[in-house]
């Protein structure tokens, strides 16, 4: 089996990573190590940034990062890569307040991946699209962000993402990974390996 690096803290997204990319022979081993993210609203120029420091600490190994950003159109992609921050100070009912009369209701989680293969980077990006519910919903956000009580997705246009039963959570999971970004970098790894 083939050993890739994923520099991050998120344990479940290591789970996550292993789970794709054992299909193609790849052990996912963390590095837990902080990054600085930099203060940039470019999720492509915070994932360059971590890719950066990943590289250091990886000592040559083929290492990945990610980072992933929620944008609200309606506020000129507000949040963006603050969401933690967003969370902590506004949070998830400040953000009702502010879309009270507000008819735009998308918002898009935006995800890059990046890449050091050894020899160069690469760099691979998603761009899930859904819409934000008029009142906080409640259910199981199964360890994902507390956006998940606000935040559908078009497969199940009246339900906020911690509503749905677990089929319709897999449905959902099926229909994102279809091409998210981490389905672009497996199709990468299976053609560079």
């Amino acid at each position: 089996m083939k050993k890739i690096y994923f520099v991050t803290s998120n344990k479940r997204k290591v789970i996550d990573y292993n789970r794709r990319l054992a299909l193609l022979g790849y052990k996912v081993l963390q590095l837990n190590n902080d990054l600085n993210e930099g203060r940039s609203l470019d999720i492509e120029e915070i994932a360059k940034l971590k890719l950066g420091q990943a590289r250091e600490v990886s000592s040559g190994r083929p290492v990945f990062v990610e980072d992933r950003g929620f944008f609200i159109p309606a506020f000129q992609g507000f949040p963006g890569p603050f969401v933690k921050l967003f969370l902590k100070s506004i949070g998830i009912s400040g953000l009702m307040k502010l879309m009270q009369d507000i008819e735009d209701r998308r918002a898009q989680f935006i995800s890059v991946l990046a890449y050091w293969d050894g020899k160069q980077e690469h760099y691979f990006y998603d761009n899930e699209e859904g819409f934000l519910t008029k009142n906080i919903r409640s259910g199981d956000i199964r360890g994902w962000t507390d956006i998940l009580y606000i935040y559908g997705y078009k497969t199940h246009p009246k339900k906020a993402l911690c509503e749905l039963n677990d089929t319709e959570w897999n449905e959902y999971l099926k229909e994102i990974e279809k091409n998210d970004y981490i389905k672009k970098f497996c199709d990468f790894l299976s053609k560079n390996s």
